[in-house]
């Protein structure tokens, strides 16, 4: 069926190889009225413009049955509505093979408050592929303003929405993602996952991801990778988003990273960015990395900016920039706090230095809320004023080109201490980052009864080595004796080749009765 222009599609079921074609200006659906396109191999082409479709039912019935097409709806036109925050004027599309809505050509279009992959009830066997394709088009919104205006994109078994350039001839440039719901089900009361949340690569430029929940995917929340020169893909921003929650208090993690960077990627801003525009993102409880930038196929992601965010809680560590990525640039060093004064070094003058609330009990770093933002002075020196009482700190540095460092961290101990803050027994923690390249940090506790008071200040004899698969030793981080505390490591395996390593820590104390200790862990080297 073609639909040339000025037609109204009413109250059909269409179920025919190629569905219906639209010219311009018609309308396709329109509550109270609505559409049922199944079981045909392209359900409905938008090859015009100013199109209005509202209220249809794509890949399943209105009761329903499912009846997959291939794909639901392919758009090649500009400045057509696919939904609308009126009535009951979003579409269902549900159960296309390949994608629910593609987006090839044209630009301008808009994508409301539909569902896609998933129903009203939230079910989890209507997945379409994909839910949302843009493959060469530009200034598209996908979702809008206002809550109401976004979709509820889940259940979708490969991406959520892929954004991919076509170079040269475009760069899918300059599309809206925001006030969506992305692996959730449309109640936000359990996950609905789609493989990958968001994915943008080849060419794509300048994507804003904004407002959005990004929670309970099975793989990565955000993706965002280039693999050659002609992939580059650049100038993104993220932010406002919640990342792993429910944008409240629900915890709903993405199986992998929060957010993942890999290969030739450059300018993007992950929160505020470094002239204070933008507002952060909350990046909590995921199963991999909260955020992550690594390298893939030779390429290492540059200028990423990455501020004001809320992280905390992710499984595997909560930032980790790798030492190829970011111009390869440096955490602060020389930490310390005195009475609200915290000051520290960097390797650059005039660097931003952020100050994060951190939680001195986890593992990875942290960063529970902003304490402030200072500079670094002509020698790299800073310095910064709270009245907070806070645990621990996390801080980043970023050059004037956007680039973020990996958190550093100082844990501070109050005139009054806890006696449960010192050490109580023995314990050696698994290093992070793990897997790591090529530098990870290794933890270990003495306990106060390891110290003999007629020891003359010696204390405890601790010894740390790394050993390779065969058991030859090819590092000693440790071989002194140390007093009752915390203590963490850095070791640097830059001329070590990739693989499995151990590390074993003996402990042998002064005081007879305190007795000897000794464990062993594993970590992998990966480059």
């Amino acid at each position: 069926m073609v639909a040339q222009n000025n037609t109204k599609i009413r109250g059909l079921r269409i179920s025919t190889m190629f569905g219906v074609e639209l010219g311009d200006n018609n309308i396709v659906g329109d509550f109270p009225y609505y559409n049922e396109f199944v079981n045909c191999y392209v359900a409905l082409t938008v090859g015009g413009d100013n199109n209005k479709i509202f209220n249809n039912y794509f890949g399943i019935t209105q009761d329903g049955t499912l009846m997959p097409n291939q794909y639901g709806i392919i758009v090649a036109g500009s400045n057509n509505e696919i939904g609308k925050a009126d009535m009951a004027n979003g579409n269902v599309v549900c159960g296309n093979a390949v994608a629910g809505i593609e987006i090839a050509t044209g630009h301008s279009n808009k994508v409301q408050h539909n569902l896609i992959g998933t129903t009203y009830d939230g079910r989890t066997d209507v997945g379409n592929g994909q839910g949302i394709i843009i493959g060469g088009s530009d200034n598209n919104i996908i979702g809008g303003d206002n809550w109401d205006d976004g979709n509820v994109i889940s259940g979708n078994s490969v991406y959520g929405i892929f954004i991919s350039g076509a170079p040269p001839k475009s760069y899918s440039a300059d599309n809206l993602i925001k006030n969506n719901n992305i692996g959730l089900n449309p109640d936000k009361t359990a996950a609905t996952p789609n493989g990958r949340g968001i994915t943008i690569t080849n060419a794509t430029m300048s994507t804003q991801i904004i407002d959005n929940i990004i929670s309970g995917n099975t793989n990565q929340g955000i993706n965002i990778f280039g693999y050659n020169d002609e992939t580059y893909t650049n100038g993104h921003i993220i932010h406002g988003n919640s990342i792993g929650t429910d944008g409240a208090q629900g915890s709903f993690p993405n199986e992998q990273e929060g957010i993942l960077i890999a290969g030739n990627v450059g300018i993007v801003k992950i929160g505020q960015d470094e002239n204070g525009n933008y507002s952060g993102n909350t990046i909590v409880g995921n199963g991999n990395t909260g955020i992550a930038l690594v390298p893939l196929q030779g390429y290492s992601p540059e200028r990423i900016t990455i501020r004001r965010n809320v992280l905390h809680s992710n499984d595997l560590g909560n930032l980790f920039v790798d030492t190829s990525a970011n111009n390869r640039i440096r955490s602060p060093y020389n930490l310390q706090f005195n009475n609200g004064l915290i000051t520290g070094k960097h390797q650059l003058p005039n660097a931003i230095i952020d100050i994060y609330s951190a939680n001195r009990f986890e593992l990875s770093p942290s960063a529970y809320f902003r304490i402030g933002t200072t500079n670094t002075d002509a020698n790299g020196n800073f310095s910064f004023t709270t009245n907070l009482n806070i645990e621990a700190i996390a801080v980043t540095a970023t050059d004037f080109e956007g680039n973020t460092s990996n958190f550093a961290r100082l844990n501070i101990v109050t005139d009054v201490e806890d006696e449960q803050q010192i050490p109580t027994e023995f314990s050696l923690e698994q290093n992070y980052p793990n897997p790591f390249n090529p530098s990870t940090k290794i933890r270990f506790t003495i306990p106060a009864s390891s110290l003999n008071p007629f020891s003359k200040g010696e204390g405890t004899l601790v010894s740390l080595k790394v050993y390779d698969v065969l058991g030859n030793e090819v590092a000693t981080l440790v071989n002194e004796y140390r007093e009752a505390g915390s203590y963490e490591v850095e070791f640097d395996a830059s001329n070590l080749s990739s693989g499995i390593y151990f590390y074993r820590i003996t402990i042998q104390s002064d005081k007879a009765d305190a007795g000897k200790f000794s464990e062993i862990k594993k970590m992998i080297l990966i480059k």
